[in-house]
């Protein structure tokens, strides 16, 4: 093969690699997209259920707004990403994880891959779970989670759940944030202005335990779709560097083909003037 077919070749794999790169762009910029759409619904959602809280509130004894202030059977959710091309984006949060964890705390990974660095960094993990990688499958996630975490709440091996995940700042760097979900802060959310209490047919007891579930679950659900904006916007940085970067190299590459096409030209040129010259001294 000539070195011009060889550049030929080159340039054709270089392209097919930017096209892959451009759609992985394309695909993380949506998934963003999608994530910043979904949070204020989902932020409306978390405040009706704080709101609803405060109002069933008022059917409970005084005594049923006080919360545990130990930290004895402390667990941290940490948020990280499923999939690669992210940067640092798992190795900064785990970082934060372990300058916030004790040595006793319990340690829940959103991420296989994040799971896997916590693993390589000695960090034991007592429950991991793949995260979503996209908005539909936020739901089915957070209820395996909820789900391990209140049998675990049940079984009285933790009492106290932090959140950590990367919170997304368009236009700049993620923020990596740290909210306290379990034991909820009842003082807080108690309604500020005396009202009438609300009319209901559940139990007060069962319908606080119902609002309070519901809440949780969506902060659990807001984390998550913070996370996956941050996570797509990472991926989003990564895949526009990328690209770039092979828009320079095809670049490089097609000076090179001119270089090669001209230089076939130039020897084809000469072997014809050479045979030319034999031919004439015959």
């Amino acid at each position: 093969m000539t070195r011009l077919a060889e550049i030929q070749a080159h340039i054709g794999s270089m392209g097919e690699l930017r096209d892959i790169v451009g759609a992985m762009r394309s695909l993380a910029g949506m998934r963003v997209q999608e994530a910043q759409h979904a949070l204020p619904g989902i932020s409306r959602y978390a405040d009706a259920m704080a709101a609803a809280i405060g109002g069933a509130l008022l059917l409970m004894p005084q005594s049923a707004a006080e919360t545990r202030a130990d930290r004895d059977g402390r667990a941290l959710i940490l948020y990280t990403a499923e999939h690669g091309f992210v940067g640092g984006f798992n190795e900064r949060l785990m970082e934060a994880a372990e300058a916030a964890l004790a040595p006793g705390d319990a340690l829940f990974v959103l991420g296989t891959r994040g799971g896997a660095l916590a693993l390589e960094r000695g960090r034991r993990v007592i429950w991991m779970c793949p995260m979503a990688t996209r908005l539909a499958a936020v739901p089915d996630t957070i209820r395996r989670l909820s789900t391990e975490i209140y049998a675990r709440i049940a079984r009285g091996q933790i009492s106290r759940v932090e959140a950590m995940f990367a919170h997304y700042r368009q236009g700049g760097a993620a923020t990596i944030e740290r909210s306290l979900l379990l034991p909820l802060d009842l003082e807080k959310l108690q309604a500020k202005e005396t009202r009438q209490e609300p009319l209901h047919n559940l139990e007060p007891q069962a319908l606080l335990e119902k609002l309070m579930s519901e809440y949780v679950f969506a902060l659990l659900t807001k984390a998550a779709v913070e996370s996956l904006a941050s996570e797509n916007a990472a991926r989003f940085a990564a895949m526009e560097s990328a690209h770039d970067n092979v828009s320079v190299k095809l670049d490089k590459l097609r000076q090179d083909e001119r270089e090669a096409r001209q230089s076939e030209i130039t020897t084809e040129l000469l072997e014809l003037i050479t045979g030319a010259e034999a031919l004439r001294e015959e």
